[in-house]
Parts: structure tokens; C-alpha cells; sequence
């Protein structure tokens, strides 16, 4: 039992220790070697820097060792002049048997406590202390743990280490830990050492993954291990003080990671001893990036400093002797950095840009000459400016952010656009909360004349806004801001009048005064929309519009045209002529827009290097390792970037409304399972691409609905949780269950889905004004409550959003209103609803349409005419990819048969349903066909079978990466997780496969595609 741990708080200990495995089987054998009466003990010496781990490795030590009395303590700065006080701490449990000790021994400890008059003799007293650690080892081995060394008062540090040196044929384990100083010899010298570096990287990157909220970008935990040196404390920080879009890879990170207070400290002490000449040195070589190897030493030579400078620093340790531009630490670049003088750093950027070539490494100059200005300065913002430019071709968003931003900073004008571009590049990159803060930026500089400028950031605030699901009063705002520039910038009122025209759908009835039709009215008289266009968000503008404004026949062909072109859509090219926004360059200037940009450094930290926070926009040099996307992830904006592919000058499901929802609500209005589920997948496969993540994460949401209606419910599963992981690395709201309403419906888990249409109610319609979510709720529980036999509830929930008829949801329900209304005896109900759905069925004309009306024609039909409807319904609903709707006839008809003594044929159909819903995991609906299938005489298994035996669609891209010998981190980067997953995926599959080897997987795969 451990009875004096040490004394020192250290965040480490709250953290599970990662790595470390032979540091620790060192020193267990170390402590394995002192038992009783046989013991073997000794000493050894933990050195470290501070925060590398020490204390954690002590009390770990301390926790492994049942065999063993444990006693321990930490040296004290404040206690460091009193002498003998460390020693009497450690010594305490034993102090009782001080009068069994040698007459001298005892009088020297007794002095050294301060117990008896006299001065103690340091040898003595060693010996005194030696004599009863042994001693109690004699009963029980003994593990004595000193941590924080360099803190000991001189006289305990002196006794200790005599007593290390004696311990060697005793059952006593002496584990002391200490800074790794370079300083003069000290008492422990002769003492083995264990010199603790940074963890390697695999292990500081699993520390980091642990210990970070959201998702972890690999690049980005590369780069911090890499720049930390894999010190645990300064990894530990950093998932505190990085923001959660900077650890995603969705915001960069600065080119100066911040130091922990005591590395900080200690590394700063170093610093701070060394010549001036040196200090600026290392300045120097702090404020250049890496790739600037021959510049700093240009640099140097500008402010008249010796290279023989260096050799101060490589003699104290800061700098390696192998490469004198090398930091020997990685984090004391930082140190150095933030421990100078913001003059200091001014001057020494300022020879930086001296020194840049300005034609090879524009942005480097550009940047460095920011960083030496105070106020603003037309010629330096317009060199950023220029740099953002040349970094939209390469370095990426997150670089381009910084430079726009900075930009804005020190221009005298045309401060808003810049400010707006790093705001609408975050939301691209889906980070809302830096946005907004951008936005806040751009706000305080609008002009009251400004009408264009403002309607961009009223547009880009909206967006912010439906990231939040604040929906409250933005279709009154949205469309005041579209008509204000309808005649000066179509473009832009388009966009404006297609994002009010989604939150009128999607929050009529708790959102404002304009009604969805109101919003459509003025839509179709508004002089922006463009009656001829194909591109398909124009034609989604247009579609819901009529379907809203004028009649469903006049919609369809504008809705199912839409989905069409965007399955259609190219990606990868942008047409010349456009802006970033994908407006005409004369409506840009007009407008006043500037290409996109991210901005990790838009809030009001940036720039307070007295403060310790990072300079903005700090290591936009255009090179990855400092902060721009991962590999695979384009810029949006960049020639890449699909540009107006789909219409309102829009990125595709860029950063504005989701298209994702859009063509959902279509394709069910339609009852067109192929387009939307086309349409689903392009933009799915475009947010992965551009790294539109806010996007990517709606349209993974939406695809997860796909699945559910195919019944691929392990595939549904995924793709929700896919969304959840990139939702929590963008700091937006937990999705919680209730996204999940529709596949826990299906899936017959009733208590999960009343607990989710509960929180849909209070939180997404009450709070949030979201009245679509609450249809979709009631059309869930409709679903479910049918599973269950429970027709009059089903009735009431499906009717309700038959009424309100929202585009999507109000045409989806129809079927479910006639089967519960038969079932109760509500004709009305169901007459009403089978109208409907026979004038929409015979415009849409799908299987889907015509499978669902030939099913309710069936219910209401009279035996003669039952039959042929219901083997209709089976053969068209087979034909498309809404498998839960086919089992769903198939169980229907069964019935049907069943109750009028068919058995044969309706064994037949029950026995396929029953196969149909428990191979997708439907419990409830499976527990009715095996029922029904039980009274014509035949007994199927209970419960449902294991579903999804075959790769979901995220193991089996894992897979396919993996096969094509892509690693584990480059595939993380690729699809939007962590290592760690990836490794839990390729875990499954290998099981599932049956292979142990990545060389079988091309093989295995091979073969599971070829299973029925």
C-alpha cells in the first residue's frame, strides 16, 4: 500500500499512461530485483524535461508493484532552503523505530529533524536513514519513490543519494526523477540513469486521439508530435488549447505551437542566460519556417550576427551540434519564439522578408512582411492578398484563411470582403463558430450604403444560423436580402432565395410571418430566378416552388429533372469567367466578394502575443506542415472546386444550404428512389473531395436514410455515426438519437424511438423551430406503431403530416395514412389519402409511386381485385431500391392470403418477408410475418437473424484502400477518421473475411463481391 505518494499535481496522472512499455519494463526489473532478506535492491535515476513523464512512470511504478511497500515524495521548491525537510517527509512511516538505531545514527537524524540541539552530520545521518529503510524492508519489500529532485533541499538530496549508492544487497528499490538539466555535476552522480525522451510517434498520436473531444486529423497529430517532440504534457495542452477545428485538420494550425508554462519556463531560462547575439540567433530561426534553411542565415547576416553565434546555443543545449539551425527540443522554436519581445520578433520578420526571394516564395515574404507591421499598410495587405491568391493553387483554404484575414487586419479598406471570404471558407470547412466570428469582424466595418456587401454577410450569417438550427426569422431575413439585389447581383439572390425557401419548408410553423407559399410566390415573380436554366439547384429552386405555389403535376418534371442533373453533374472542373463563389468575375467585383479563405485566427485572440496566444494567421508559408489540409481535401474555391456545376453559382453542398437535404425532400416528393439516391452519392463523394465538411457530414445523414429504406441498416448505422464524428470535430451539436428516428423505427426499438420523437419535439421544434423534423418524427412513429398493430396511433401521427403536406414528407406518408386507416375503419381517412396518392402516383410514375399505390389499392379493394393489386404492388416495389416497402408488401399480401385459407401461397410470401425484415434487422415486422407465417402451420426462427453479415460500405472502402496498399494514416486523412478507427474496421473485416493478412484482402474481396 502506497503511504506517501508524491505530493506534486500533475495533469498526467488524470490521464491513462500510453507507451512507455520499456521504460517500464526497465525499471520493473529494477524493483522486481529488491526482496526480502535476498533483496538486490538499488537505485536508479529518472531524467527527463519537464513534463515528459516522469511523475506518471513513478505512480504507475507505485501501482504495479503489490508485492511491495510503496512510500514516495516530491521535492518542494518552496521548501528547498530548509534543510533535512525531504527526508524527514520520506522517513516518516518509519520514524517509530528511531530509537532502535545506533546511538550516533540516532542523535544525527534526531538533530537533522530538529528533535535535539547540535548540527547533524550529513554521513551520520545517511546512515541512519539507510539503517531504517532496510530495516523495514526486512519485513516487507520496499519501494521508495522520489520525485522532482532538482527541488530537494541540499542536505535530504546529499542523504538520499548516499543512500542510493549503499543499496545493493537489500530489499529496497530506490526510484529518483529528475529534470535533465545541463548544468553542474550533482549530487547523484554515480547513480544509473534512465533518460526519458518524447514518446515515439504512434504512441503521442494515440495519447493525443485519447485525450482529444472531436476527431483528430493524422496530419495534424504528425505535425504536433513531431514539433512537441512527443513531450505528454505539451501533447496533453495542446488538446486543450488547439480549438477543435485546428486538431480536425479543418483549421490550421500556427506556425508556433504553444509551450506549457513549466517547459516553457525551464526551456526559457536557457534561453535568456545565452549572449544577445545569440538570442536574436535563435529568434531568427524560430520565426523562419523550416523550409527557410538559407534565409535564416541570410537573415543573420542582415542583422550583422556572427554564424560562431550559434555555438552558445549548441553548448547549452537548444541547438543540436549535428545541425546548428536545428532546435535540439522541438518545442523550444515555440519557447524561443513567444519568450522574446513582440519588437524583437518584428525586427527579425522584417529581415526575413529582406531576404525572400520575392518572385520564388511570394507568400513566405508576404507573411513575414505582416508580421514586422504595426497598423494598417495598403502595400503589405496587398501583397497578402496576392499571396492568398497563389496559396487558393496550393497550399489550400486553410493557408489562403490566414492570409485574407491578415490582410483584412492592416487594410486601410476593403476590409469586409476579405473578413467575409475567411468566414464562408470556414463554413465550407465546417467550422460555424469561426465563421461567426469572422462575420462579427466584417459587420463592425459594413457602411450604411452598402446593400450588396451586407446582403453577402446577412446570406453567410443565415448560413451560420441553419448550422445552429436557428431558423427563427430567416426567411423574412433572406428574402428582404434577396429582393434588395435582385436587379444588381441575380446570382447572389438566387442563392438567398433557394437557402429562405429551405428554412421556410424546413421550420414553417415556428419560424416567422412568411409561410412557405408567401416564400414561393415571391420566388417565381422574382426577377433572378432563371425560367430556362438546367443546372440543378436553379431547378430545385424552381421545383419546390411550384410544388408549393402551384400544383404537384407542374413540379414533378422540374424536381425529377433536378435530381437527374445532379447525378449527372461533372466535378473537377471550373468554368472559366468565375469568381470563387462561382459568379461572373463583373457580378463579383460588383459585389465585392474575395476568394474564399479560411481563418483559424478570425477571432479576437489574434495577433495578442502578450497574452501567449498565437500571432494570426502564424505559418501560412504555404507548406502543409504548417496548417493546410490534408492530402485529398481541395480547396474550396480552387480549380478543382466544381464551380457552377450545380447552378446558383454555388459550390455543390458547399457552404451554403445542404443540396443534400434539398434533393431529398425532391426525390421522396417524386417517389424517385434512383435520383435521389444518385443524386446522394455525388455529393457525398464531392464533400469528401473538396473537404466541405459541413456538407459532407448533412449528406452522410441523408445517404443513412438511403440505406435504411434498402434495408442496409449496418450500413445506415455507420454512415449516422460517420456524421456524428465529423459533426463533434466541428463543435456542432450532438446528433444524438434522434437523427436516428427513422432506422430505430424500422428497427423496431420502441422505447429509443419514443425517446428520440420526444427530444425531436422539445429540442428540434419547440427550441429550434425545425417543424419538417417533427413531421418526419410523426412519420417515423407511424412506421413503428404499424410494426406493432397499433393502427389508431399510427393513424393520428401519419395524418398529421398528410395535412400539413410539406414537400417530401407529406407525400411519403400517404400509404402509411390508407393502411391505418383501413385497419381502424377510418375510410374518410383513407379515401382522402389514396386520392392523393393516385393523382401524385400517376405523375410520377415510378415503381416506388406505382408499387405504393397498387399496395393501398389492394387494402381497399374488394377480394376480386385484391390479389392482382397486391402481386402488382410485390413486382414493382421489387424493381427499386426500397427493400423495406417490398417486405412490407409481401407481408400484406401474405396476410391477405392467409386469412382466406391460401396457406401454400401465403407461406410463400410470409416465409420471404419474414426472411426480408430479419435479415435487415427489423424485429417488429419480422415478429408479424413469423406470426402470420406460425398460423399457416410453419414455424420460423424467432428473433431475427445476425444482420449485415457482409461488409458495411465504410469497411469495405477501408478495405479497398488498404488492398491497394494505402496506410493506415493515409487512409484516415482519405476518409474523415482516425487511425484508430481505421484499425477497428480493418479488425472487423479481417474477421469477417476470415484472412489475417493484408496480402489475402484483394483476394477476399474479390470473393465477397461475388456473394449473392
Amino acid at each position: 500500500m502506497t503511504e506517501h505518494l508524491p505530493v506534486s499535481a500533475r495533469a498526467l496522472r488524470r490521464v491513462p499512461l500510453v507507451g512507455r512499455r520499456e521504460e517500464l519494463r526497465l525499471l520493473a526489473g529494477h524493483v522486481t530485483g529488491a526482496r526480502a532478506r535476498d533483496g538486490q535492491g538499488g537505485a536508479v535515476l529518472l531524467t527527463g524535461e519537464p513534463g515528459i513523464g516522469k511523475t506518471r512512470l513513478l505512480d504507475r511504478l507505485a501501482g504495479t508493484c503489490p508485492e511491495h511497500r510503496v512510500v514516495g515524495i516530491a521535492g518542494v521548491r518552496s521548501e528547498a532552503q530548509l534543510g533535512f525537510t525531504a527526508l524527514h517527509r520520506l522517513l516518516r512511516p518509519f520514524l517509530g523505530g528511531l530509537d532502535t538505531l545506533p546511538p550516533p545514527q540516532r542523535e544525527a537524524l534526531r538533530a537533522a529533524f530538529g528533535l535535539a540541539p547540535g548540527a547533524a552530520d550529513r554521513y551520520l545521518a545517511g546512515l541512519a536513514a539507510l539503517t531504517l529503510l532496510t530495516g523495514a524492508a526486512s519485513v516487507r519489500p520496499l519501494l521508495a519513490l522520489v520525485d522532482d529532485v532538482q527541488w530537494l533541499d541540499p542536505e535530504s538530496a546529499d542523504v538520499l543519494a548516499f543512500v542510493g549508492r549503499c543499496l545493493h544487497g537489500d530489499a529496497v528499490a530506490l526510484v529518483l526523477a529528475g529534470r535533465d538539466d545541463h548544468d553542474a555535476p550533482g549530487p547523484f552522480d554515480g547513480i544509473p540513469v534512465l533518460s526519458l525522451t518524447g514518446l515515439p510517434p504512434a504512441d503521442a498520436r494515440d495519447l493525443l486521439a485519447a485525450n482529444s473531444a472531436g476527431r483528430l486529423d493524422p496530419a495534424v497529430a504528425d505535425r504536433i508530435a513531431a514539433e512537441t517532440g512527443g513531450n505528454p504534457l505539451a501533447l496533453l495542452r495542446l488538446t486543450r488549447t488547439l480549438t477543435a477545428e485546428q486538431l480536425s485538420g479543418t483549421a490550421p494550425l500556427p506556425a508556433a505551437l504553444p509551450v506549457p508554462g513549466p517547459l516553457r519556463a525551464h526551456l526559457l531560462r536557457r534561453f535568456r542566460a545565452l549572449p544577445a547575439e545569440t538570442r536574436t540567433l535563435l529568434l531568427v530561426m524560430a520565426a523562419a519556417a523550416p523550409q527557410e534553411s538559407a534565409e535564416r542565415w541570410r537573415a543573420a547576416g542582415y542583422l550583422g550576427i556572427p554564424a560562431h553565434a550559434a555555438d552558445a546555443a549548441m553548448s547549452a543545449g537548444i541547438l543540436t551540434r549535428e545541425h546548428a539551425t536545428g532546435f535540439r527540443h522541438p518545442v523550444a522554436r515555440s519557447a524561443v519564439y513567444w519568450g522574446a519581445e513582440a519588437a524583437d520578433r518584428r525586427l527579425v520578420h522584417a529581415a526575413l522578408a529582406a531576404v525572400t526571394d520575392p518572385v520564388r516564395a511570394p507568400d513566405r515574404r508576404a507573411w513575414h512582411r505582416a508580421e514586422a507591421t504595426v497598423g494598417p499598410d495598403a502595400e503589405v495587405a496587398g501583397e497578402l492578398e496576392a499571396a492568398a491568391r497563389h496559396a487558393r493553387a496550393g497550399a489550400g483554404p486553410a493557408a489562403q484563411a490566414a492570409f485574407l484575414f491578415r490582410a483584412a487586419e492592416l487594410s486601410p479598406t476593403e476590409r469586409v470582403p476579405r473578413f467575409l471570404a475567411a468566414a464562408r471558407a470556414h463554413l465550407v470547412l465546417g467550422n460555424p463558430a469561426s465563421a461567426q466570428a469572422a462575420l462579427d469582424r466584417a459587420e463592425t466595418e459594413l457602411s450604411p450604403g452598402d446593400a450588396l456587401l451586407r446582403a453577402r454577410v446577412r446570406q453567410t450569417r443565415t448560413r451560420v444560423d441553419l448550422y445552429f438550427a436557428r431558423l427563427t426569422g430567416l426567411p423574412a431575413r433572406l428574402l428582404d436580402a434577396a429582393r434588395s439585389v435582385a436587379e444588381s447581383d441575380a446570382p447572389l439572390a438566387r442563392r438567398l432565395l433557394i437557402e429562405g425557401l429551405a428554412a421556410a419548408v424546413v421550420g414553417h410553423g415556428g419560424t416567422d410571418t412568411t409561410t412557405p407559399y408567401e416564400f414561393a410566390a415571391a420566388v417565381l415573380a422574382s426577377p433572378a430566378l432563371r425560367p430556362t436554366a438546367t443546372a440543378p439547384a436553379d431547378l430545385l429552386l424552381r421545383g419546390l416552388a411550384a410544388r408549393l405555389h402551384d400544383d404537384y403535376p407542374s413540379a414533378v418534371p422540374l424536381l425529377r429533372r433536378a435530381l437527374q442533373a445532379f447525378g449527372n453533374a461533372e466535378f473537377g472542373s471550373e468554368p472559366s469567367g468565375t469568381d470563387t463563389f462561382g459568379s461572373t468575375e463583373s457580378e463579383s467585383k460588383e459585389s465585392g466578394s474575395e476568394p474564399s479563405g479560411t481563418d483559424t485566427f478570425g477571432s479576437t485572440e489574434s495577433g495578442n502575443a502578450e497574452s501567449g496566444s498565437e500571432p494570426s494567421g502564424t505559418g501560412a508559408f504555404g507548406s502543409k506542415e504548417f496548417g493546410s489540409l490534408p492530402s485529398g481535401i481541395r480547396a474550396f474555391g480552387s480549380t478543382e472546386s466544381g464551380g457552377e456545376a450545380f447552378g446558383c453559382e454555388e459550390e455543390p453542398g458547399g457552404d451554403g444550404v445542404p443540396l443534400a437535404v434539398l434533393a431529398l425532400f425532391a426525390a421522396e416528393d417524386v417517389w424517385d428512389d434512383v435520383g435521389g439516391r444518385a443524386a446522394c452519392t455525388r455529393l457525398t463523394g464531392h464533400g469528401r473531395d473538396t473537404g466541405a465538411l459541413g456538407a459532407l457530414q448533412t449528406a452522410l445523414m441523408v445517404q443513412a436514410l438511403w440505406d435504411v429504406r434498402a434495408g442496409r441498416f449496418g450500413a445506415a448505422r455507420a454512415g449516422f455515426e460517420e456524421a456524428a464524428e465529423l459533426a463533434a470535430a466541428m463543435d456542432l451539436p450532438p446528433h444524438g438519437p434522434a437523427q436516428q428516428i427513422e432506422l430505430l423505427a424500422w428497427s423496431g426499438r420502441e422505447a429509443e424511438t419514443r425517446a428520440a420523437a420526444a427530444e425531436i419535439t422539445q429540442v428540434w421544434v419547440k427550441q429550434h423551430g425545425n417543424d419538417d423534423f417533427g413531421d418526419r418524427a410523426r412519420s417515423c412513429l407511424a412506421v413503428l406503431e404499424t410494426s406493432l398493430g397499433r393502427h389508431p396511433q399510427a393513424l393520428a401521427c401519419a395524418r398529421e403530416a398528410m395535412e400539413k403536406d410539406r414537400p417530401g414528407t407529406g407525400t411519403r406518408v400517404l400509404h402509411e395514412v390508407v393502411e391505418a386507416g383501413v385497419r381502424v375503419g377510418d375510410h374518410r381517412a383513407a379515401k382522402q389519402a389514396l386520392a392523393r396518392l393516385e393523382e401524385r402516383a400517376a405523375v410520377s410514375g415510378t415503381p416506388w409511386a406505382r408499387g405504393l399505390l397498387a399496395r393501398c389499392r389492394a387494402l381497399m379493394a374488394d377480394d376480386d381485385h385484391a390479389e392482382a393489386y397486391y402481386a402488382e404492388s410485390v413486382e414493382l416495389l421489387d424493381r427499386t431500391g426500397i427493400v423495406t416497402e417490398a417486405a412490407r408488401s409481401r407481408l400484406l399480401f401474405g396476410e391477405w392470403l392467409r386469412r382466406r385459407r391460401r396457406r401454400g401461397l401465403a407461406r410463400d410470401h410470409l416465409r420471404t418477408a419474414h426472411r426480408m425484415f430479419a435479415g435487415m434487422g427489423a424485429v417488429a415486422f419480422a415478429e408479424r410475418a413469423r406470426a402470420e407465417l406460425a398460423a399457416t402451420g410453419e414455424q420460423a426462427p424467432t428473433g431475427t437473424a445476425q444482420a449485415d453479415r457482409a461488409l458495411t460500405p465504410r469497411e469495405r472502402e477501408v478495405a479497398r484502400l488498404a488492398a491497394g496498399g494505402v496506410m493506415n494514416a493515409d487512409i484516415a486523412v482519405r476518409l474523415f477518421i482516425s487511425v484508430s478507427t481505421v484499425e477497428y474496421h480493418l479488425s472487423k473485416v479481417f474477421r469477417k473475411l476470415g484472412i489475417t493478412s493484408r496480402r489475402q484482402l484483394t483476394s477476399a474481396l474479390d470473393a465477397e463481391a461475388r456473394l449473392p
